[in-house]
């Protein structure tokens, strides 16, 4: 059996001929349907804003009899809980909760911006508008930790795997590290981060730990036109920026910078001791697991790949 590799990065198999198609992703998802059923795993879907996670999850929870849990309410689709469904008013209460505070936070960075332009540094006015953006980036850390956290106490009552929409890690070391390091004005003081660190490190260290982290990454000019398509409400509010973007400036700054976060952000898990896995990296740009079935069967079998090499020989075909 060949070596199962750390890193696995998503490359659509140009040799499969139209009849096949059918039966190739037929097996696989069988093969993935019979795996997740038989065990209970923790699959995570990381990576900027745009990028397609809640996608991958919807498919992976319908075409591989996942459970599968999301970060923010999604109209005509919710968290998908196969056998406990008394979690499923908390845990939507609790991305209720998600979805006003991103919306407030999303406002207060607009507002910023707007004070940035409009006031000297250091006045009333200017002094106010940062510090509401202050209080909106601390406020949307704690909102993502309650809610992963209930997400990740709640993982091991769960028939099957499980695969979740995001990660405390991700928020922490993509995010955080963002708001705090890299715009122009720190939006998440030195206290406040220490404040996410303290939660991190005492609720969530005795948590369960992926299995597998999937990372969807893009160019910027891609992301931004998925955030332009989708026109979720809590990102279009605000000012909008020129034509080639075309998003609120505030959510433009934010996905730049994210994006040179993730590019180093598996190391980052590595060096911190967060996770040691395998990672399955997916370019979206490349690879549209949406609407080409050739690059979804390439997905399903790396994730088969590293999750299940033994059953990928065919065992259940």
């Amino acid at each position: 059996m060949n070596e199962v590799p750390l890193v696995l990065d998503v490359v659509e198999d140009p040799t499969i001929r139209r009849h096949q198609i059918a039966h190739r992703l037929t097996s696989v998802e069988r093969r993935l349907m019979r795996h997740f059923a038989s065990r209970r795993q923790l699959v995570v879907c990381i990576g900027n804003i745009g990028a397609g996670k809640s996608s991958l999850v919807k498919l992976l929870a319908f075409n591989t009899g996942m459970n599968a849990l999301f970060e923010l309410p999604d109209e005509g689709f919710e968290d998908h809980i196969l056998s406990d469904s008394a979690l499923w008013p908390l845990l939507a209460t609790a991305k209720q909760t998600v979805k006003r505070t991103l919306s407030e936070y999303y406002g207060a960075i607009d507002g910023f911006i707007e004070a940035q332009k409009r006031h000297p540094e250091g006045s009333p006015d200017w002094v106010s508008a940062r510090h509401a953006v202050e209080k909106g980036a601390l406020g949307i850390q704690h909102a993502y930790l309650d809610l992963r956290r209930m997400q990740l106490l709640a993982f091991p009552s769960l028939q099957h795997s499980t695969c979740i929409d995001g990660s405390p890690l991700a928020d922490r070391y993509a995010f955080c590290e963002v708001l705090h390091r890299d715009l122009d004005i720190s939006y998440l003081t030195a206290d406040a981060l220490d404040v996410i660190d303290r939660r991190l490190d005492g609720e969530f260290r005795g948590l369960a730990r992926p299995d597998l982290l999937v990372y969807l990454h893009a160019p910027l000019d891609y992301l931004f036109q998925n955030i332009r398509e989708r026109a979720r409400s809590e990102e279009k509010d605000g000012v909008v920026l020129a034509a080639d973007e075309g998003v609120p400036e505030g959510l433009a700054r934010l996905v730049r910078a994210l994006n040179v976060r993730y590019e180093r952000f598996v190391k980052v898990l590595r060096d911190t001791g967060w996770y040691d896995g395998p990672v399955l990296r997916i370019d979206v740009s490349r690879v549209d697991f949406v609407s080409n079935v050739r690059h979804l069967i390439a997905v399903y079998e790396g994730l088969e790949r590293l999750l299940a090499p033994g059953e990928q020989l065919g065992l259940f075909s």
